[in-house]
């Protein structure tokens, strides 16, 4: 079932800050689920993540999913910081590949917000067991290292409703394995498909290494990393 939050959400030019998370918007259009890289300006309002590589999207595809969406109030919201990066992308029904608009075309559409996302313990096993080379990426880099493990994106209202009472979801890996596409099917339109992909994102959280083992070749234990934090 979809969560509906406006009085507890807020669009800014650096961030979208929900309920009691701050997630980042520092150059959205590089970042996509589980792509991994820097923190830059790591507690500065212009903080982002410098994007190194990417997890092969097939070996996401059993652990990533549909989590929540917000509705957001368009009365609140200004078009300085909505579309302070630029040309907004959003799916409706039938739009398998997002499409693009303006802010005044968003608020006509009263997008949403929704939330994909992949949770600690499968990220972990998926670092540890498959994903070597984004592993010692972040062995390497240190402090800074950290990967995107949710993302926010805007959807027209009736496909989010869609994906909320929707009898299955499934999630693939794009033919090219450049992208994850989330099917929902048994809802009120049929089967609609959303392609997740670079160029797709809103604001993103970010993970990074709490514990490794002694030589760095497993990761222990992880945590958040949101907004205007270390």
């Amino acid at each position: 079932m979809s969560v509906r939050i406006m009085s507890e959400m807020k669009i800014d030019k650096h961030y979208l800050e929900v309920g009691t998370i701050k997630y980042f918007r520092g150059k959205p259009e590089n970042i996509e689920l589980a792509c991994f890289g820097e923190k830059k300006d790591p507690v500065g309002a212009f903080s982002y993540l410098a994007v190194e590589g990417n997890v092969r999207r097939s070996l996401l595809k059993d652990s990533a999913k549909r989590v929540t969406a917000v509705t957001i109030d368009w009365s609140r919201e200004r078009s300085a910081e909505v579309d302070a990066h630029g040309t907004l992308k959003y799916f409706g029904l039938d739009v398998k590949i997002a499409v693009s608009g303006s802010y005044e075309e968003a608020k006509s559409a009263r997008l949403k917000l929704v939330k994909f996302a992949i949770n600690e313990r499968p990220l972990k096993r998926i670092l540890n067991e498959d994903a070597d080379a984004a592993r010692k990426y972040l062995a390497r880099e240190g402090g800074d290292g950290r990967i995107v493990s949710e993302i926010w994106v805007l959807m027209k209202g009736e496909l989010d409703e869609h994906f909320a009472t929707a009898g299955t979801i499934d999630v693939t890996a794009s033919a090219d394995d450049a992208a994850l596409e989330f099917s929902a099917s048994g809802g009120t339109h049929g089967s609609q498909t959303v392609r997740i992909s670079k160029g797709t994102t809103f604001a993103y959280l970010m993970h990074k290494v709490k514990e490794w083992n002694k030589d760095k070749t497993k990761i222990l234990n992880m945590e958040d990393d949101q907004h205007g934090t270390r």
